[in-house]
């Protein structure tokens, strides 16, 4: 219930800023960067304090209240650098210095609101690899629902369209434009299926590869992925998983945020939010996912971007399936 409230308030907080850029007032617009610049005081002083309380005080009163953090002090480094970064980009001239290095609007509202939570998406992964990177992922890593996933890919897909001005600043067919939703041509389908299988073959060969050179870490993401996807043991649920991911996250990233952010950074953040890889090859390979799902969006559409993500995931869901089936021959 709480997630679903805090959807709605940020949805709400994203159409506030459609509008303000839409009526193009200053004074409004420095307003809205004030009160967004302030929001971010009291994360700021909750991580500061976490930084300063003492470990056993802190270890004691998590166990009273039932919080789930084990080092309270890492915990509270990155709930500081995450409002750090959104009092920072909530200056003027910081966002015009950026703007030299993107497409970013430093007076756009926005624009602003986007770097904001951005960097908080990012922060999230921060904050489960602050309690142990791997380790502690593989020690607290639970199944995940596919109806959970797939309402975190809706809120992706909401957030874009919303993202862009939605009924706000823009309507139909320039909405479209703006997120690179286009008909495909014939020939774009064929381009796309030959990129997923590519890609299919890459991460198998990014996974040999990490399994050969360390064994110890590849057998410990392997067990946070069966432990997260633990549920996932049909094809319909492996579908449903890749169409929500594919249209979620191609209509955020590659749709909204990519012509702002532009193809490096954009891909970066995509693979930062994986927390599930920790800082490993594997992300890197995630990002180099995003870098040619960003140049075929560049190149050809969000529409081609979308349709080699699901299909990329859905035959790595399928592969999962196979090799669980004859698993089960082997032992």
């Amino acid at each position: 219930m709480d997630i679903i409230v805090a959807g709605i308030f940020l949805m709400g907080v994203i159409v506030l800023a459609n509008v303000l850029d839409r009526r193009a007032d200053g004074k409004e617009r420095f307003l809205f960067s004030l009160v967004l610049l302030l929001s971010n005081i009291p994360v700021f002083l909750i991580g500061l304090f976490l930084i300063l309380v003492p470990a056993d005080t802190f270890e004691r009163v998590a166990v009273e209240v039932g919080l789930n953090v084990s080092n309270g002090a890492a915990f509270g480094l990155v709930l500081l650098l995450m409002a750090l970064w959104g009092i920072v980009v909530c200056l003027a001239p910081v966002r015009r210095g950026l703007a030299r290095l993107s497409r970013l609007k430093p007076d756009s509202a926005v624009h602003m609101l986007a770097l904001v939570l951005v960097g908080y998406l990012v922060g999230q992964g921060a904050l489960a690899l602050s309690q142990g990177g791997l380790e502690g992922l593989a020690e607290t890593a639970e199944p995940t629902s596919v109806y959970l996933v797939a309402g975190q890919e809706l809120l992706f897909a909401l957030l874009a369209l919303l993202g862009v001005g939605f009924l706000i600043r823009r309507h139909g067919r320039a909405m479209a434009q703006r997120l690179g939703l286009e008909k495909p041509q014939p020939l774009h389908w064929f381009i796309g299926l030959g990129w997923i299988g590519v890609l299919v073959v890459l991460q198998f060969l990014a996974g040999l590869l990490w399994a050969v050179l360390n064994p110890e870490q590849s057998a410990m993401l392997e067990s946070i992925n069966t432990a997260l996807l633990a549920d996932f043991d049909t094809i319909w649920e492996w579908f449903l998983l890749a169409i929500a991911a594919g249209i979620g996250e191609e209509l955020l990233f590659r749709g909204a945020l990519q012509p702002v952010f532009g193809l490096v950074t954009t891909s970066i953040v995509f693979g930062l939010i994986h927390v599930q890889y920790g800082l490993s090859p594997i992300t890197f390979f995630v990002v180099v996912l995003a870098l040619v799902l960003g140049l075929i969006r560049r190149h050809y559409s969000t529409t081609i971007a979308i349709v080699v993500h699901v299909g990329y995931n859905f035959v790595l869901g399928l592969l999962t399936l196979l090799a669980a089936y004859f698993e089960q021959f082997v032992k």
